[in-house]
């Protein structure tokens, strides 16, 4: 009987974010509201961060950051640990190799800066995303999830789908199919919640097949800070 109402009370917050302007309108609100007070909540912790570069198959770079918020609300990443493979520092092996460790960083910081313009998409672009989104509800879940799925987020035929916890509005997945140089972008990032804490990023994965490039991040070990928590109670 109460599996019966939670389903009836998830059925009918699906049927909301489809049913027009006015309850949308209301959902966009409330799911903004949740997402900005799940940042605010994060500001207050320090954690890892593993990035890493795999090149056809093989990891090429790996680095250890420690990753905390500033007070002005911008990451700030001390690098702990890192390890890069080894190249030719003289000759023109070494010339080359400097040539390619130049272009593939270039690479690199063009797809991270693609996957962080999707991740921090204006108010505006939000607000159209969640006005032209379509929504599913998902129960083959432990959690009963809803899917907002839209097209020509920030490109043309380009597409994002947003998995949510139907009941607490936490983000668990997002996909994006995108392009950069007109080839395609994949990038996928898993959402998970900290003990009676806010919701962070796990781990997110830029893949683009053109050059068989690989980026990964995973954040883990969140522990509480009492700097930030000062400096987040001076700026309240």
């Amino acid at each position: 009987m109460r599996t019966n109402k939670f389903k009836t009370k998830v059925v009918a917050l699906a049927i909301m974010l489809c049913a027009g302007p006015i309850a949308h309108g209301q959902q966009e609100q409330k799911f903004a509201q949740a997402q900005k007070q799940n940042a605010q909540a994060l500001r207050q912790y320090t954690w890892k961060s593993r990035s890493q570069v795999r090149k056809d198959g093989d990891v090429k770079s790996t680095k250890l950051f420690l990753t905390r918020y500033a007070p002005d609300g911008t990451q700030v990443q001390v690098l702990l640990e890192e390890d890069s493979a080894k190249l030719p520092k003289f000759g023109l092996r070494g010339m080359i190799a400097k040539k390619k460790k130049e272009e593939a960083a270039e690479l690199i910081e063009a797809l991270q800066k693609l996957a962080k313009s999707y991740g921090e998409l204006p108010p505006a672009k939000m607000h159209e995303f969640m006005g032209r989104a379509t929504a599913t509800l998902e129960t083959n879940t432990p959690q009963p999830l809803l899917r907002l799925e839209a097209s020509d987020v920030l490109q043309p035929n380009d597409s994002m789908t947003v998995w949510v916890d139907a009941n607490t509005r936490r983000q668990r997945r997002i996909e994006i199919n995108s392009s950069y140089e007109a080839k395609p972008v994949r990038i996928v990032s898993e959402f998970k919640d900290l003990p009676g804490g806010p919701t962070y990023m796990a781990r997110s994965v830029v893949d683009y097949p053109r050059e068989e490039l690989t980026l990964s991040v995973e954040n883990f070990d969140h522990q509480h800070d009492a700097h930030s928590m000062r400096n987040e109670g001076r700026q309240q």
